[in-house]
């Protein structure tokens, strides 16, 4: 098809789908596999004030393009509980497509983008240095999070480029990982308002790793609970929720009105702990 053709298919698809956004209130994500790979453009005021370069091989940064929003959930959640002067914990920040959005709310706050995938992580930076205004604000962090201090490999997939997992092998690209516990106490950090985490099924271990941070700052963790990143894992997503419920976390939607989760689901494809002190960050008393 001539190029020509393609980019008038594409800004048609792009108008179609914006418009879905806006009368559904819904994501545009399912629509990625209809727009063609490879194409290149600048997407400006993103989040407000940024920038964000998009190659339309990698769906986040092709949903971002079509819709204007990647996860309309998480952005809108995001939103609603950062505050000024936050410090925010992005773990698997990809290519920045939530770092910016969370960037947009702290205004002067610190934000920390963990991306241990070399490719991913090269484009995560491009987008930051588009945005010279974040240099003082977003630092990125080339580690993996987990349990233990170890080294594992990273494997980006092949047939959802920009996401990858971590896993024990001598291929892949070896990547250094920290329990966050550790790295907090390197960095040094005295606050923790908020952490998103999607590291597609490793979130239990890095949880654990976790353990005196949610129980000393208790941020408020946005986390994903896709059931078919847990399909061979040794534990469950209730595992997880019995974990964050022992340290005196609850479990609520990401969707108004942010109703309790049961232990037993069924589970939303993400979800959000929130210790009854900062319950105010919702709307809500204690």
């Amino acid at each position: 098809m001539p190029q020509i053709l393609i980019l008038l298919y594409s800004q048609l698809l792009q108008i179609l789908v914006r418009l879905f956004v806006r009368l559904t209130g819904r994501g545009g994500g399912k629509f990625v596999r209809f727009l063609p790979k490879a194409q290149h453009h600048l997407v400006k005021n993103y989040a407000g004030n940024f920038q964000l370069q998009v190659d339309t091989t990698y769906p986040i940064e092709a949903s971002v393009w079509l819709a204007g929003v990647y996860d309309l959930t998480t952005t809108r959640f995001l939103q609603k509980v950062l505050r000024e002067d936050d410090v925010f914990i992005d773990i698997g920040a990809n290519c920045g497509a939530i770092t910016l959005v969370a960037a947009s709310c702290i205004k002067t706050g610190k934000l920390y983008a963990f991306e241990p995938g070399p490719t991913i992580r090269s484009r995560l930076q491009a987008n930051l240095d588009l945005n010279p205004s974040l240099k003082d604000i977003v630092q990125v962090v080339p580690l993996g999070l987990g349990q233990q201090r170890c080294q594992l490999s990273y494997f980006e997939d092949q047939t959802y480029r920009g996401n990858g997992g971590l896993c024990s092998s001598d291929q892949g690209t070896i990547v250094e990982v920290l329990p966050l516990d550790e790295w907090v106490k390197l960095a040094p950090l005295t606050k923790i308002d908020v952490i998103k985490l999607d590291v597609e099924g490793m979130e239990y271990d890095v949880l654990l790793g976790s353990k005196t941070v949610l129980t000393t700052h208790y941020p408020t963790i946005y986390f994903e609970t896709l059931p078919g990143f847990f399909v061979n894992k040794p534990y469950s997503i209730r595992t997880i929720y019995e974990f964050l419920t022992s340290l005196g976390y609850v479990i609520v939607s990401p969707r108004k009105p942010y109703a309790p989760i049961p232990l037993d689901g069924p589970y939303p494809a993400n979800s959000v702990a929130i210790h009854p002190t900062q319950m105010d960050r919702l709307g809500r008393s204690n």
